[in-house]
């Protein structure tokens, strides 16, 4: 079996060959190293390996769960991330936030940065990876998330310098920082039938929804406790959801934090909302 057969068995199935195509190759990258190179010189699978990608694909079909669940993996920044039903899986849109705590702190030496709600830790991490002088500390609720974290900082060697705790938010945390961040849950709960089976059904929800009309209740509930948790003129930075900026920003106001600053992604929705204590 090859590259096509594949892709063949995803737009059978209702999946758009973009879509068939970006996956067949995650598979074949993540399960066996297999890259373009190889497509364009007609290397070919092994039977226990074309196989063995069967069974992914067919599992995808079949339950619609995430394809990076199902392998274990995903990408971030450039990176392999383990991940699983614990954690969210790491999204494009999250890398602005990682750019713009790097943007903060280039000419900075001995930065602390928190991470609220860490998931899979990849923010953190990637800040570490990216910034020798970077230290942080990670919280999140799930202790099982907490795990996966764990093993993605052994994973890329940053172990000594970020480290994991459970935590309800602020609960456990008893330093200061110079840079706090955070993409917490902002869906709200009336939305949740709206959104692809892969996010709803697969998710922790836990990660996802909030109990708010709006989605801003953990932006409110971070916003009113951070300066406690920042030096003087360190920064906070969130991931937001679709319009949510301005009440964000609104909320960030009122609690006379400064400099805030929207920042936009791929598809120009603003995305990523930072400001000074």
């Amino acid at each position: 079996m090859y590259r096509k057969f594949f892709i063949d068995l995803y737009t059978k199935n209702n999946f758009s060959f973009d879509e068939a195509k970006s996956e067949v190759d995650f598979v074949l990258d993540v399960l066996f190293n297999y890259g373009y190179k190889d497509f364009v010189f007609g290397k070919k699978l092994e039977d226990w390996q074309s196989a063995k990608v069967e069974r992914v694909v067919k599992e995808r079909i079949l339950t619609r769960k995430p394809i990076q669940q199902i392998i274990g993996q995903a990408y971030f920044y450039g990176r392999k991330f383990f991940v699983n039903e614990n954690t969210l899986i790491p999204r494009p849109e999250t890398e602005l936030l990682v750019k713009k705590v790097l943007d903060l702190c280039k000419d900075s030496e001995n930065v602390s940065v928190l991470d609220i709600g860490t998931g899979t830790g990849c923010i953190p991490i990637t800040l570490a990876m990216e910034n020798k002088n970077i230290i942080a500390e990670s919280v999140d609720i799930s202790a099982e998330a907490i795990e996966i974290a764990k093993k993605n900082a052994l994973f890329h060697n940053v172990y000594d310098r970020v480290h994991f705790y459970k935590s309800d938010l602020f609960e456990q945390v008893e330093k200061k920082y110079n840079i706090i961040t955070s993409n917490p849950p902002y869906i709200p709960l009336k939305d949740k039938e709206n959104l692809q089976i892969e996010v709803k059904d697969y998710d922790p929800k836990i990660a996802l929804f909030t109990k708010d009309e709006h989605g801003i209740e953990f932006y409110e509930k971070i916003l009113n406790k951070a300066k406690n948790y920042l030096f003087d003129c360190g920064y906070i930075v969130f991931e937001i959801g679709i319009n949510q900026a301005e009440l964000v920003k609104e909320l960030m106001k009122k609690l006379e934090y400064k400099k805030i600053e929207i920042i936009k992604d791929y598809n120009s929705i603003e995305r990523v909302i930072s400001a000074k204590k």
